[in-house]
């Protein structure tokens, strides 16, 4: 079921390619051209190039994913216009950093995943858009946030987060240890729906974007 994301993947990185005329003003919105491709190059990689599993394969990823939760924490630091909700991404990314390395240098195998720093990641990015949401839901009554494309994009990511966490937390001592391999088969599923649905959405918002600059 999983086969096809990669052109989800691809499809968002050109939407947000064609909406740069759009975007590249917005403090946070010009960075997803950068977060798609380093997301893009990989999986492309890995879908149509790869000839087999190796060593290599887990490096990159323990390389790519802390980048990515970083840029998205950048993201959501620019997002936020309270300096009070700003401290927070920003003090996440650099414990996260530290976080990360620790982990991959020793406990982590070398030709493993690095689950610790992707699962502290998840939460740190879930929190942050809860805190952009919350503030967001500062002024109710106009619910302006509502037609904003952004909006959509950060409860698909935060619906991909909690959706995908449980699969890369217990995904292994459920598959390994208790060896409950149709609960793993069944997480693979709802991860492989929720990046359908996460780059589809983001595809769609950067879309609208240009039509609302278009119309505007």
């Amino acid at each position: 079921m999983n086969q096809y994301i990669t052109y989800f993947e691809i499809a968002a990185f050109t939407a947000s390619l064609a909406a740069w005329g759009t975007i590249k003003k917005s403090r946070y919105l010009r960075w997803f051209p950068l977060l798609l491709f380093i997301i893009v190059s990989l999986e492309t990689y890995e879908t149509f190039f790869r000839v087999k599993k190796n060593i290599l394969n887990a490096l990159a990823y323990n390389i790519q994913i802390p980048l990515q939760h970083l840029l998205y924490l950048m993201i959501l630091y620019f997002a936020m216009e309270k300096k009070s909700f700003k401290k927070f991404p920003l003090i996440a990314s650099i414990a996260y950093v530290l976080f990360a390395v620790v982990t991959a240098v020793f406990f982590t195998d070398k030709d493993h995943f690095n689950v610790l720093a992707y699962s502290l990641g998840s939460v740190l990015i879930i929190i942050s858009i809860i805190l952009k949401f919350y503030e967001m839901l500062q002024h109710p009554a106009a619910l302006d946030f509502l037609k904003d494309p952004f909006f959509y994009m950060l409860f698909a990511f935060l619906l991909f987060n909690m959706g995908t966490l449980p699969l890369f937390v217990m995904g292994n001592w459920l598959y390994y240890t208790k060896g409950f391999a149709s609960i793993v088969h069944m997480l693979i599923v709802v991860t492989s729906i929720l990046n359908y649905i996460l780059y589809s959405t983001y595809s769609i918002a950067f879309i609208w974007m240009m039509r609302k600059n278009g119309t505007s």
